[in-house]
């Protein structure tokens, strides 16, 4: 059974750098796209971000995206992900937010090949600073993308379901959807880009032109704290999935 604050499914990833397979759009927002480069060593000079406050983790790590086009196709950590080579990890500090972006080659959640990562430091009035990169020199390359937008696929479940956990787990305890909640899609700037209603399932879709974006999910009545937002970048043609989980309360 899956016990979280927020869990978060990342749909876009490969052994090293191949986009999924998209599934159909459902709206049609708009954002500027990226073009991705050949190495993913970024400037470490302070970069400005959007006037106003930064206000989640998530975002930050949208504002890192776009800040380089090398970090054109970066999801959450999955720490279960099969293959899984490229993601970022998104936490507050005392002064702002801390974002790691790792990179490596082969499955990295069994043992990466060769692993670099890059630490910023995004402050609340948005400015991007590269304070630390350490590792192996990896050769990563976003991939291209064509002239389609994102597909975006978004689920919300809540969890615990049963009060205790069992061993091995029960199918009726396992996570469940919660329809009806909002869920808005912005842009770096914290602009909104999209916003959609969860079906009976959980899932509400996004369609977005190639970019870096964070996805929020609204408070719901009878359950705990929204879950946190979660950041993703993509290339044309790309699918991104994303599982945000709430607290059910349930202990």
């Amino acid at each position: 059974m899956l016990a979280f604050g927020a869990l978060v499914l990342a749909g876009l990833f490969a052994a090293c750098t191949a986009p999924g397979t998209s599934p159909s759009p459902t709206s049609s927002p708009t954002a500027s796209p990226s073009n991705p480069a050949s190495s993913p060593t970024p400037d470490p000079s302070p970069s400005p971000g959007p006037t106003g406050e930064v206000s989640s983790a998530a975002q930050a790590a949208a504002l890192v995206f776009a800040s380089d086009d090398r970090y054109a196709q970066m999801v959450p950590l999955r720490s279960d992900m099969i293959g899984q080579s490229a993601w970022y990890e998104a936490t507050d500090t005392a002064n702002g937010f801390s974002v790691l972006i790792t990179i490596g080659s082969g499955d990295c959640q069994a043992g990466c090949i060769d692993r670099h990562t890059w630490t910023y430091s995004v402050t609340r009035d948005g400015t991007i600073t590269l304070v630390g990169d350490e590792g192996d020199d990896v050769d990563f390359s976003p991939g291209p993308g064509d002239d389609s937008p994102v597909a975006v696929d978004v689920i919300l479940v809540a969890d615990p379901v049963c009060p205790v956990e069992q061993v091995p787990p029960a199918e009726s305890c396992d996570p469940r959807p919660v329809a009806d909640a909002e869920v808005v899609v912005r842009a770096p700037d914290g602009s909104e880009v999209a916003r959609g209603i969860s079906d009976a399932e959980g899932r509400v879709s996004f369609s977005v032109a190639a970019g870096a974006y964070y996805v929020e999910a609204a408070d719901v009545e009878g359950l705990m704290l929204a879950p946190d937002s979660a950041a993703f970048s993509g290339v044309g043609g790309d699918s991104v999935g994303l599982l945000l989980g709430y607290d059910s309360g349930i202990r």
